[in-house]
């Protein structure tokens, strides 16, 4: 009988649930970064705005506009070269999320979470390191998620859908390839691709009591040129292909989670000086194929400032 109670919650509230890997900000797509060369120490500051107003069943819009989702996250990241071929990154993540829904009544409810969210390790290897004679570079990367993000918020007594929560509030891994081959000085253009695949753990959201719940594995895909000009600006362009399998409870999956989403990123830099560089992203959806019905992203716009240290 408790599982059914479960059942009947979790298909109520995952109705028009987020298209988002897990819970909180989208870590996945905030390391889709080269490695550093030794002694490099880079810190990154970043805004994303990310907009939720499309309601998707299977690849249909059904233009539903009793929902939306609006998320703010800031996320701290820093990249550090140990040796020419080790290097180790980490991001930290701070959310602010809302959902407003309207009914037929023209009142709103509005729920709002705000704080410390999940956070990542991860340690990569460079098999091939750019340097003047060499223009590829390839490294693979593993690393782990850490939950501190809350999982088991409350409104009014009453535990929010876990795509409301913070963090996810499992260890997940993850494991992540990166390649890029550069073409200067002969053309300022470089081609760039990132793969990362991340196996979510299981949360006991409801209770010791209970089977735990788990996020849907995920697979995020970047395929991307850059190109350099003789002034501060640099522009790139990418589309990034994510599949998220359904979500589970009690090794039962759950309705209306998962899918694949198809981006195209658009970009430019400045490059301030030889330590500071602003970006200027966004991105917009191509393609989706959702798992039932779906409330899913109408575009994101992300502002992040980078500073470099050298020689450390």
């Amino acid at each position: 009988m408790r599982y059914i109670i479960i059942f009947i919650f979790l298909g109520s509230t995952l109705v028009y649930s987020q298209a988002c890997c897990s819970a909180g900000s989208p870590l996945l797509s905030s390391i889709e970064v080269s490695s550093l060369q030794k002694g490099v120490l880079r810190f990154g500051f970043t805004y994303e705005f990310n907009y939720l107003n499309d309601v998707f069943t299977q690849t249909t819009n059904i233009n539903d506009n009793t929902r939306r989702r609006i998320v703010h996250s800031v996320l701290f990241e820093t990249n550090y070269g140990i040796t020419r071929n080790l290097s180790v990154s980490s991001l930290f993540t701070f959310i602010n999320q809302r959902r407003i829904i309207f009914s037929s009544l023209a009142t709103q409810n509005k729920i709002s979470t705000l704080g410390i969210g999940d956070a990542v390790v991860l340690v990569k290897y460079n098999f091939m390191p750019l340097s003047i004679l060499n223009k590829n570079e390839f490294s693979i990367g593993a690393g782990v998620k850490i939950p501190f993000g809350e999982s088991t918020l409350k409104n009014q007594g009453i535990l929010l859908p876990a795509d409301l929560q913070l963090g996810s509030g499992s260890w997940d891994y993850i494991i992540s390839a990166y390649g890029s081959k550069s073409f200067f000085p002969s053309l300022p253009l470089n081609i760039f691709g990132n793969a990362s695949f991340r196996i979510n753990g299981i949360n006991n959201r409801f209770g010791d009591k209970f089977e735990g719940y788990s996020f849907g594995n995920e697979i995020i895909a970047t395929l991307g040129a850059g190109y350099r000009t003789n002034s501060i600006w640099d522009f790139s362009l990418m589309f990034r292909y994510r599949n998220s399998q359904p979500d589970e409870f009690a090794q039962n999956e759950i309705a209306n989670t998962g899918g694949n989403w198809l981006y195209i990123v658009p970009g430019i830099n400045a490059n301030l000086n030889n330590q500071i560089t602003v970006r200027v992203s966004g991105s917009v959806p191509l393609y989706r194929d959702l798992t039932g019905t779906q409330l899913t992203t109408t575009y994101t716009t992300n502002f992040t400032i980078f500073y470099t240290l050298n020689n450390l």
